[in-house]
């Protein structure tokens, strides 16, 4: 059985290619909404899986590549009628947004919020986030946490899937046994060593406990999808996000960090999605001339009533 490498080795080569993704939705007042995602970068960064884009077969969407020597483009065209988007890819970053619309005597009010899932390092990971905050990279010093996370993550899983419930997983002491030896890693070579000997590695660390090698081997794959997913948000690394929202009538509200004309701009990159998440949301109000005078018509009337009925009082 092929085992993939430890998640290690992928900090280390990591591509950081800028890519600039640009996420332009218009709301129509019919209720329909464009979505256009354009990404462009270097080919390897357009389809590492980090962002994804959303893929649909039918006429109401379409999916290109640009392809040059220097940069790809990727873009997507999308015309919704649902309220409601949500995009969940298995590793890469989660996105959703919804519109809400409602109507008052004169006007008529679009609601639009829109949440980047986070990647949650800030917690998880928290010598990591240092590193990516000092924009450093390359080293040793939050390697070991990272893959002692890993592991716990992996051991959970397995903890909590009855197939291995003879195993009387503990969980605690196993970890820290990890730990102290991750603590040991303090070259590159000594990590290559542990990548090209990786069921060795796990099962030779996990002597004392007398597990044997169908155990390690699960534990190893139990430890790919936290992986990907940690690779996911490394990939995001030099990722710039800008949204561009077009709601229809005016802007009255928001949290947009810029507007140009009409349009309400978001920038932001990785440093936003450390934690829990990144919110965006922006209200806009439609006035309508004819409520609007069917409403003054009523005003005028009715004052126009109530001084006829304040006069006819005064006269008594």
């Amino acid at each position: 059985m092929k085992i993939n490498s430890f998640i290690l080795t992928l900090f280390l080569t990591i591509n950081l290619s800028c890519v600039e993704n640009t996420i332009t939705i218009h709301i129509l007042p019919d209720g329909q909404t464009f979505l256009q995602i354009v990404s462009t970068g270097d080919s390897t960064d357009i389809i590492d899986g980090d962002f994804e884009h959303p893929m649909y077969e039918d006429q109401s969407s379409s999916y290109k590549v640009i392809k040059s020597d220097s940069v790809w483009k990727a873009i997507t065209k999308i015309i919704s009628r649902d309220s409601i988007f949500t995009l969940k890819p298995e590793y890469g970053l989660s996105y959703n947004f919804k519109i809400q619309k409602s109507a008052t005597s004169i006007s008529n009010i679009h609601r639009f919020k829109m949440n980047f899932i986070g990647r949650e390092i800030k917690t998880e990971y928290p010598l990591l986030y240092k590193a990516i905050k000092s924009n450093n990279l390359d080293s040793l010093i939050w390697l070991p946490e990272a893959l002692t996370v890993i592991i716990d993550k992996a051991l959970s899983d397995l903890e909590n899937n009855q197939k291995f419930k003879r195993y009387n997983i503990d969980r605690p002491r196993l970890v820290n046994h990890f730990k102290n030896s991750f603590s040991r890693i303090s070259t590159f070579e000594k990590l290559q060593n542990i990548q090209n000997n990786r069921t060795s590695y796990i099962q030779n660390t996990l002597k004392p406990f007398k597990l044997n090698k169908d155990f390690s081997v699960e534990l190893s794959n139990s430890m790919k999808d936290h992986e990907d997913r940690l690779k996911a948000s490394l990939g995001l690394q030099d990722d710039n996000f800008i949204i561009k929202l077009l709601l229809p009538g005016n802007p009255i509200s928001g949290n947009a960090m810029s507007m140009n004309e009409d349009t309400l701009i978001w920038k932001f990159g990785l440093d936003s999605l450390l934690g829990a998440g990144f919110n965006l949301h922006a209200e806009s109000v439609i006035t309508s001339k004819d409520k609007l005078q069917k409403t003054t018509i009523l005003i005028i009337f009715f004052l126009l009533i109530i001084s006829i009925i304040l006069i006819k009082k005064q006269r008594q």
